[in-house]
């Protein structure tokens, strides 16, 4: 009996101890965390998100999420954020990275983690050169593969066409298209003006072939920017305006991937975030829609990535070292793209749990890294003053007959000296 009393005592002190213990150790998890601001709002972009967040509370590092509806709007926040000298720690990025990259000081250095996790060896030359900026430094951790140059094709109206397989050049869609025209089948579902720039250079992709796109496109390479190549994807876009509605410009991607879904289209030249329409209808691919690359396009992969960039706050944060290896964690970049539509950018994941779009896709990206045939798209690589210019120039193009191809390709060589 007389040592019950100090027994109950030590076990009082040694539970206060314990709580304590852990309260300290909760508060000092919670204590680390980063401020992520980025665009992805929708239903399926949350749920994606989320993946990269359980990723980094597992580590013990807090994501601060600032979800920004609408890209153009977060691209003006995060301006305004670096301008007055509180940027967040973390910034979603795919267009802007060139400006930023611009002051180094200001970014977080990765190397020591790029070295660590081999970030070279598995990620393929223009990836890195994105994320690099074409310098030695990286100044962006890229997560994912978007595919632009896709063409999706409505199965239901290729076998009113008596046809079953893509188009592989554009002479077989045209002619494909003419059969569509004449069963009251829309040819060609294109949407606002935005997408006739995405799909000139999807088209110019295959009629300059890889290496003269990025010269052209990069480099701002004079000779090829009013060369043949580009010529001819002028060409190409003149003869696809003749299939096209009059009613496109007010049109909306979704809007016209509907059209395909639906098989009131044969086709649609958008990237690969399209098939979350198709598959929120319910088709599948191969049978109820196919997911072909754009005429002329052969297995060569243009592609886009979002990324992140990481902001010092005098230096860099244990947080934000953390927050960028769960981004380049292969197992977690699987996670995210499964939902989010894309494939990881990595070229050692494992997609055998992606549809047969997503895995053609990442066969053709990691070979294209390979072989030469993998393109990045030049608005991540171009400024954004030169890439309205370009914008403008196949804009004026596409409402005017009265410009011929090669009057249209020598302005795009004008307007990269200009801009």
């Amino acid at each position: 009996m007389p040592l019950a009393r100090p027994l109950h005592r030590l076990a009082a002190v040694a539970g206060a101890v314990l709580t304590v213990s852990l309260a300290t150790a909760g508060a000092a998890a919670a204590a680390e965390s980063v401020e992520v601001i980025h665009w992805w709002t929708s239903g399926g972009e949350t749920a994606a998100v989320g993946k990269f967040k359980e990723a980094l509370s597992a580590k013990g590092v807090e994501w601060k999420d600032l979800a920004v509806g609408g890209a153009d709007n977060q691209r003006t926040l995060l301006k305004t954020r670096v301008g007055k000298g509180s940027p967040p720690d973390a910034a979603m990025i795919n267009s802007d990275v060139r400006a930023y990259a611009a002051n180094p000081d200001n970014l977080a250095n990765l190397n020591d983690l790029a070295s660590k996790g081999n970030w070279d060896g598995v990620l393929p030359a223009p990836v890195q050169r994105y994320a690099k900026m074409g310098g030695k430094n990286y100044v962006a951790v890229p997560v994912n593969v978007h595919r632009q140059n896709v063409m999706w094709i409505s199965t239901e109206a290729l076998k009113k066409l008596g046809a079953s397989a893509a188009p592989k050049t554009w002479d077989e869609f045209f002619a494909l298209a003419d059969k569509a025209k004449a069963a009251g089948i829309l040819p060609l579902a294109m949407a606002e003006d935005g997408w006739v720039n995405f799909m000139f250079m999807q088209v110019s992709y295959g009629t300059l072939q890889p290496e003269a796109y990025r010269k052209a496109f990069y480099d701002a390479d004079d000779a090829l920017l009013k060369g043949p190549g580009m010529v001819k994807a002028f060409e190409v876009m003149r003869k696809a305006r003749g299939y096209v509605d009059r009613s496109a410009s007010a049109r909306k991607w979704n809007e016209a991937t509907q059209m395909v879904i639906q098989g009131k289209a044969l086709a649609q030249v958008m990237g690969d975030w399209a098939k979350g329409e198709f598959t929120l209808a319910g088709k599948k691919p191969g049978v109820d829609y196919l997911c072909a690359t754009v005429p002329g396009s052969g297995s060569g992969h243009v592609f886009n990535s979002d990324a992140f960039m990481f902001f010092k706050h005098g230096k860099e944060s244990p947080g934000q070292l953390q927050l960028a290896q769960v981004l380049m964690d292969k197992d977690a970049q699987v996670a995210f793209s499964l939902l989010k539509g894309s494939v990881p950018v990595r070229m050692d994941a494992d997609v055998s749990k992606f549809d047969d779009c997503a895995r053609q896709s990442y066969a053709d990206f990691v070979a294209g890294g390979k072989n030469g045939t993998l393109a990045a798209g030049p608005a991540m690589l171009q400024t954004p003053a030169r890439i309205a210019a370009w914008r403008d120039v196949v804009l004026a193009f596409w409402n005017d007959d009265s410009i011929s191809p090669q009057q249209a390709a020598d302005k795009m060589a004008a307007a990269a000296k200009a801009n």
